[in-house]
């Protein structure tokens, strides 16, 4: 199979080298390596600009074709124009980006997959980056997902050709029951990342390329620890920003055998590892719901009724809150001295503790909670596929048990 290698890059030169040295390392070589480099603007570098020039153009330990822009086209526009012309002459393509330094064994991993999946028409993708997730470990170096990862990554041309950037796909795939629901497990926050291109605030390409693979029910491959080391999330970047580097990744002296799944099927608990992961619900979503309970509530309190009432009457002494924010407060207030709050739940916890409460992870819930009230009710079907079954029958969205205490007051009334 012809397999084209290629690196975007801008006006980053330290990281451009960086990728490229270890690039130059792999216990496998490009084919043929297409570099990238987007033209400048009138806010760039000039130097820097110049500067990764020239570190392209002291290639030499490959076949190379170095594509020098003369106008600054952006990310998005990059990548997929990029691909395109590669893919004209060549059966598949392995993408990085500037700030993507690849593992010694990176294209050895990367080209392994592409020729043994090349037949398989349900792979879409193969990423060499490992999600920060807790994956049950397959026997191999390598699971399936619904997901794709544009941190090194790879794709072959027949699959590539469905790419859209067609904005009304979401709405398709929204209207159809089957792929709403791979949606909502595998790419909630895309809609987010669309809003962000039509506002000008992001510039994603990969936001379509996962809708797509989403659409076709495609697989997408992720290793268990990742041949990539992301070094862009230090703020030289346009779109990485700064942030915590998440990954797991494969220690440089490994250089064992690479061993792939021969089944292509989801990773076993797909659903409990990735429910909390992709996640994002729409402001207005969020804003109505919350709306509502707050006047529920009202309601409660016009009537001289509680939760704490409620809870006492069902014969609860304590419970865990999932979520803070305003109805937190509420909740603990409503509740004190009357229902001990045993701790709240957070997908991320950032804090020990939150006005003398623990916090905890969603992974840590006790198996003795006697009811686990959510905050953020609007997200109960993902937080129930979350935790473990046992602790399912004792969960509650937030406007389901104001909802009760207002049937109780009803039923007292009459």
């Amino acid at each position: 199979m012809n397999i084209a290698t290629i690196v975007f890059t801008y006006n980053r030169s330290r990281h451009t080298k960086a990728v490229l040295d270890a690039l130059s390392e792999n216990t496998v070589l490009p084919q043929m390596l297409f570099i990238f480099q987007d033209g400048m603007k009138a806010s760039t570098n000039q130097e820097e600009w110049k500067a990764v020039s020239s570190v392209i153009k002291s290639v030499s330990w490959c076949d190379v074709k170095l594509i020098i822009s003369e106008k600054n086209k952006g990310l998005a526009h990059s990548i997929k124009t990029g691909v395109d012309y590669a893919l004209q002459t060549y059966d598949a393509v392995i993408v990085l980006e500037d700030d993507c330094v690849p593992h010694p064994q990176f294209m050895e991993y990367m080209m392994k997959a592409l020729e043994k999946y090349d037949k398989n028409k349900e792979v879409y993708h193969i990423g060499a980056s490992s999600e920060p997730v807790c994956v049950e470990n397959n026997g191999t170096d390598a699971y399936f997902l619904g997901r794709i990862n544009s941190c090194g990554w790879g794709t072959w041309k027949d699959r590539w050709q469905q790419f859209s950037n067609d904005y009304t796909i979401i709405g398709k795939i929204k209207a159809n029951a089957e792929m709403s629901e791979r949606l909502k497990l595998w790419g909630e926050d895309l809609e987010s990342h669309i809003l962000g291109n039509i506002y000008g605030t992001t510039d994603s390409w990969a936001v379509f390329w996962a809708l797509t693979v989403i659409m076709n029910k495609g697989y997408c491959m992720s290793p268990y620890e990742s041949f990539i080391n992301n070094i862009g999330f230090d703020g030289t970047g346009v779109h990485s920003g700064i942030a915590e580097n998440k990954l797991k990744l494969r220690p440089h002296e490994k250089r064992s055998e690479i061993v792939l799944p021969d089944q292509v099927e989801w990773v076993k608990n797909y659903k409990m590892s990735f429910s909390a992961y992709h996640t994002w619900t729409s402001p207005a979503v969020k804003n109505e719901y919350y709306k509502n309970v707050a006047l529920d509530l009202l309601m409660l309190q016009k009537t001289g009724k509680s939760i704490a009432a409620y809870l006492k009457g069902m014969g609860l002494r304590n419970l865990i809150l999932w979520g803070r924010g305003q109805f937190c407060d509420y909740f603990i207030e409503e509740l004190q001295g009357e229902i001990v709050i045993d701790a709240i739940v957070e997908t991320a916890p950032k804090v020990k503790y939150y006005r003398g409460i623990p916090i905890i992870h969603w992974e840590m819930l006790p198996k003795e909670a006697s009811m686990i009230i959510v905050i953020p009710g609007y997200d109960l079907d993902r937080i129930v596929n979350m935790i473990q079954v046992e602790l399912r029958k004792k969960v509650i969205a937030m406007d389901q048990l104001v909802e009760k205490a207002l049937a109780l007051r009803v039923k007292e009334k009459i």
